[in-house]
């Protein structure tokens, strides 16, 4: 059957949903020293939405190419929220323990820690695709949550929501765990690259598409074309006006040669008379 071939939708869809599992797996498994947290989902978003896009890079390679290239900044990024994290544990410990925190007090307390979540989400898939400072990264990230805020709010829900259930269903944890966060990395990488694509039209103008390239170079090459037709005609005109010239002087110094001999002939007649 055709959607059974190596190259049907169907099969590019297996192939595709494969490698998106494999890049989980290569996260999580390079997350483990807990500081390459940040170049591991860096690397994870850049392979996926390299996939996405159409592209079809060699996972594996890519992903730890990209690990390495982005490795100083996603660890200085991972140390600051590795610290931010730990003043709102100690924060969240503290208000447990105790029980009379006012309730504005925890209210300012979630938001800045929703705060967080957002720039943590937004914040490695930005390095992947942008080159920026460390703290322009953050503002960024920031903004970037806050404007899309419900969407951001779904995306960080599919990110923990695999962790979650394979806990509470401890036996198939592995199964749950790689189908979810397939699910989580596919419809997030999807969004990232639309409002991206945006951002750089916003900055850079609209891309062009294939068929405006190939007509401009289509008209470039007909402007080529003209401008090499106009230079051979010019350069047959002057030719021309050369050759013309080159006559004119050849039938003026004929003239001059006749006259000359003319002038000798009537001479030599007034000598013998």
């Amino acid at each position: 059957m055709d959607f059974f071939r190596y190259d049907s939708d169907l099969m590019q869809a297996v192939g595709r949903a494969a490698d998106l599992a494999w890049l989980n797996i290569l996260c999580v498994l390079c997350s483990i020293p807990v500081f390459t947290f940040g170049a591991s989902v860096t690397a994870k978003y850049y392979v996926a939405m390299k996939l996405e896009r159409g592209e079809a890079p060699y996972v594996t390679k890519e992903f730890f190419k990209a690990f390495k290239d982005n490795f100083k900044q996603d660890l200085k990024v991972s140390f600051i929220l590795i610290l931010i994290y730990a003043f709102f544990g100690a924060d969240w410990y503290i208000i447990h323990k105790s029980g009379n925190i006012p309730v504005v007090f925890i209210g300012m307390l979630a938001i800045f820690s929703i705060m967080v979540l957002m720039i943590t989400f937004c914040i490695f898939p930005m390095i992947a695709r942008f080159e920026m400072q460390t703290f322009v990264a953050f503002r960024n990230a920031l903004i970037f949550g806050v404007v899309h805020l419900p969407r951001v709010i779904l995306g960080i829900a599919m990110e923990i929501a695999p962790f979650i259930i394979a806990i509470w269903y401890f036996k198939w944890a592995w199964l749950i765990w790689l189908f979810i966060a397939y699910m989580a990395l596919y419809y997030n990488s999807r969004f990232f690259i639309k409002h991206f694509d945006k951002l750089e039209e916003r900055v850079f103008g609209p891309k062009k598409s294939e068929d405006d390239e190939e007509n401009e170079d289509g008209e470039a090459a007909e402007e080529t074309e003209e401008d090499t037709d106009a230079s051979e005609e010019a350069e047959e005109d002057s030719e021309e006006e050369q050759e013309d010239s080159e006559e004119t002087e050849e039938a003026a110094e004929k003239e001059d040669s006749q006259e000359d001999s003319d002038d000798a002939e009537d001479a030599d007649e007034i000598d013998e008379e």
